[in-house]
């Protein structure tokens, strides 16, 4: 995968991400999903770290 293209999926999952924690429910929100979120900053921290090296 070209370097641009995967830096932009990143972006876009980043942005994503962001939207949906903007509509959370406080009151509502359950450990797995924080659980969730941490995995997929996770996965976002690893794509980025990849992409440096």
């Amino acid at each position: 995968m070209k370097e641009p293209q995967t830096i932009n999926q990143v972006k876009e999952r980043l942005s994503q991400f962001i939207e949906e924690m903007s509509h959370v429910n406080p009151d509502e929100v359950e450990v797995a999903d924080i659980d969730e979120w941490i995995a997929l900053l996770d996965q976002l921290e690893e794509k980025v770290n990849q992409l440096r090296h």
